[in-house]
């Protein structure tokens, strides 16, 4: 099916509650995103904890572009194209590191780490003095900017500013990853794998689905991993959708406090910790909000995503590769002034848990590509995907919440409210109808 002939208005109808299965096989479709949304949204790229000295660097993908994000010997964060100027090689394969410059393997021409063309091999026999260096570095990614520490990158150079674009979701984002005094920071190393599923599977899963979780983590539940997960104490655990560009929180505890994530349930080293920041919340905004605290699965559109729970934080990108492909890019995060012991602990449990080889990322990785694989068939495709859970019963944040000042709206804890508002966005960048 061709992009020019698709009827994206009917393919996806948010108010029905279907989404039809074209948008995650179809080839078409699928460059078009990478058009649309990619090019014009604000992509996680990595966090400053990462890059604390000049000369560190990490490389990424925004969209199927590979980029390398470098703190340059001017302290300066920016994120460049990973491609040499003169044949196209990324000139950059390493995960991170600190240098002072990128060398192309293959033909060495080198650039220093705020992107200048620095030297090329045989630049006054070969080229004559006709190639001017400065017309040759690196291309530059024309927006880099920080929230929190949380670095992300736009290649729309006229896009509204990141704040903007997070929009009343600051408050949530806050609440998740700004709690201690001190802020977060990034432990262990980036872990990285694909996935043979669309990349749009696994983030309407982190924009709140917990529909799934007694059903696929039931196992892990059985052997005490997790604890049960009833039908009661959940009017929080609800999620909220569309404030700015983020869908997610909250999802945490019942009116007397208590928690009501299955995964939140178990004493762990953090929990005192844990109780000092809901204190803090408390004080800060009302006792309301601080239910809020852990945040539960959330997500900064298009491809962003997170994981707040009593056990673990972690962070994650599912970075596309074609509409039946992904890769995710996954860290371990903690509080940085966290006793070193209970930071090691939390890296355990994330590995345990939602590593690669994690009890919980294998149920989940499953069900992503058994999703996919059910649908790339001639009839499989022809299907719609039904997302009517919860249909009608949205409710704002004041009510989910209790506390009158707290933004958005949502379903509750049995809803795909997020879901419908996340392909209702995804929709309006497709046709062209979101502001940039």
């Amino acid at each position: 099916m061709s992009i020019a002939t698709t009827d994206l208005a009917g393919l996806v109808q948010p108010a029905k509650g279907t989404v039809s299965r074209q948008v995650y096989v179809d080839q078409g479709i699928y460059d078009h995103e990478l058009e649309r949304i990619f090019t014009r949204s604000w992509l996680f790229l990595g966090h400053t904890s990462q890059l604390a000295q000049p000369g560190d660097f990490l490389t990424t993908y925004m969209g199927e572009d590979p980029v390398i994000v470098a703190r340059g010997k001017d302290g300066q964060v920016r994120a460049m194209l990973n491609s040499c100027r003169h044949r196209g090689m990324r000139v950059c394969r390493s995960d991170e590191g600190n240098t002072s410059f990128f060398r192309c393997p293959y033909h060495a021409w080198t650039y220093s780490n705020t992107g200048e063309l620095t030297g090329v091999p045989k630049f006054r026999l070969g080229y004559g003095g006709v190639l001017d260096k400065k017309e040759w570095g690196l291309l530059e990614v024309p927006r880099v900017e920080e929230y929190g520490g949380f670095l992300f990158g736009n290649w729309d150079a006229g896009a509204v500013p990141l704040t903007e674009w997070l929009g009343d979701f600051r408050l949530y984002f806050d609440l998740v990853f700004g709690r201690d005094p001190e802020g977060v920071e990034f432990v262990g190393g980036v872990h990285k794998w694909s996935v043979r599923s669309n990349w749009k599977i696994p983030t309407e899963n982190f924009a709140c689905d917990m529909y799934h979780v007694a059903h696929s983590h039931a196992r892990s539940m059985e052997i005490g991993l997790l604890g049960p997960s009833g039908d009661d104490g959940y009017e929080i655990a609800a999620g909220m959708g569309f404030l700015g560009n983020g869908f997610g929180p909250p999802a945490s505890a019942d009116a007397e406090g208590a928690p009501v994530h299955p995964m939140a349930t178990m004493a762990t080293p953090y929990s005192e910790h844990l109780a000092a920041q809901r204190a803090r919340v408390a004080e800060r905004y009302s006792q309301e909000m601080s239910r809020v605290v852990p945040g539960g699965h959330g997500n900064v559109f298009p491809n962003f995503a997170f994981l707040d729970i009593e056990l673990l934080r972690l962070v994650r990108v599912h970075h596309p590769e074609g509409p039946g492909s992904h890769t995710v890019h996954q860290w371990c995060v903690v509080d940085k002034s966290l006793p070193a012991e209970v930071k090691d602990a939390l890296r355990r449990q994330y590995t345990l848990t939602f590593g690669p080889s994690g009890m919980l990322e294998q149920d989940d990785g499953e069900n992503f590509r058994e999703c996919q694989a059910s649908m790339r068939g001639v009839i499989g495709r022809r299907m719609e995907n039904n997302l009517m859970l919860g249909l009608g019963q949205d409710r704002t944040g004041a009510e989910i919440v209790g506390d009158g000042d707290a933004p958005g709206a949502g379903g509750g804890i049995w809803s795909e409210a997020n879901q419908r508002r996340w392909y209702e966005h995804w929709l309006s960048f497709m046709t062209g109808q979101v502001r940039r």
